[in-house]
């Protein structure tokens, strides 16, 4: 009895270390686009709606400078794709392109 037990427990440990070691490390890019908002509503829109798209993991809207940068899984989901969330909620949606540095 005792050793059907150790081996069953034995195996149960086993199973449960296997999902650790097979689990990838998250992908996650970035886009910034550059909208049409232009008021606190706008804001508040864009931040009910967008977190819902698939693959969006964060996002941050920016007021000032009118942009919209969104933090997202290239697996499920592309930059495309969230410029045309946008563009559905009524906003334009211009990509935002990072200078090189130096």
């Amino acid at each position: 009895m005792k050793k059907i037990f150790a081996v069953i427990t034995l195996l149960v440990l086993m199973l449960a270390a296997v999902p650790m070691d097979a689990r990838k490390p998250a992908k996650t890019s970035e886009v910034t686009f550059l909208t049409t908002i232009d008021c606190k509503n706008c804001v508040r829109k864009v931040e009910a709606k967008l977190p819902f798209e698939k693959g969006v993991k964060d996002m941050k809207v920016d007021l000032p400078s009118k942009t919209v940068t969104l933090k997202y899984d290239p697996d499920k989901t592309d930059k495309e794709k969230l410029a045309e969330a946008i563009r559905k909620l009524g906003y334009e949606a211009e990509e935002v392109v990072p200078e090189e540095k130096k």
